[in-house]
């Protein structure tokens, strides 16, 4: 248990960084950001806290801020997303899940992960770019950023877990 959780840690530490880095200097079209501080709540056990959920999504949002320069935005629609994590997971995970379980491409299979994930993704990015542009103003640059958003974070989230997970099949560890 503590050694999942100082992972975590040390993963959340590492997205952060990388998000700071390389991935906020990357802007598509001057609309797609990708936001792979999210992964870090698709790496949160099934039955951890609520309080834990959102204490996760808060500080890794908060974190993003102050690199970001986005006073809020990040600390805001993570939370918004640790907050919606939980039930969304529990609509994708098998009924007869552990209480442990993270989701993964093993726990969940292949599609249902994707859905997670997306899932989790639009809340996130919704929220973010609502937050960002605060008006409805211009509601196709709204729509055009958390769709570009979140198809050019959704392949990055899935390769990280393919490469986590394939990390542990070489180790032998389930």
């Amino acid at each position: 248990m503590a050694y999942g959780f100082l992972l975590r840690i040390v993963w959340a530490m590492g997205l952060v960084l990388l998000q700071a880095l390389v991935f906020n200097h990357i802007h598509l079209w001057g609309y797609a950001t990708p936001v792979v501080c999210a992964y870090v709540l698709c790496l949160q056990p099934l039955r951890q806290s609520r309080s834990l959920w959102l204490l996760w999504g808060f500080c890794t949002g908060l974190a993003s801020d102050l690199f970001s320069q986005t006073p809020g935005v990040g600390a805001a629609s993570m939370t918004l997303a640790a907050f919606c994590a939980p039930p969304l997971l529990r609509l994708f995970a098998p009924k007869d899940s552990a209480d442990d379980m993270v989701a993964s491409y093993r726990t969940l299979g292949r599609w249902k992960y994707v859905g997670y994930v997306f899932a989790l993704l639009l809340l996130q990015q919704g929220a973010a770019v609502l937050l960002e542009m605060f008006s409805f103003a211009d509601t196709a640059d709204l729509l055009i950023t958390w769709v570009a958003s979140v198809g050019l974070t959704l392949p990055l989230l899935l390769l990280m877990e393919r490469m986590r997970s394939g990390d542990r099949r070489k180790e032998g560890v389930s």
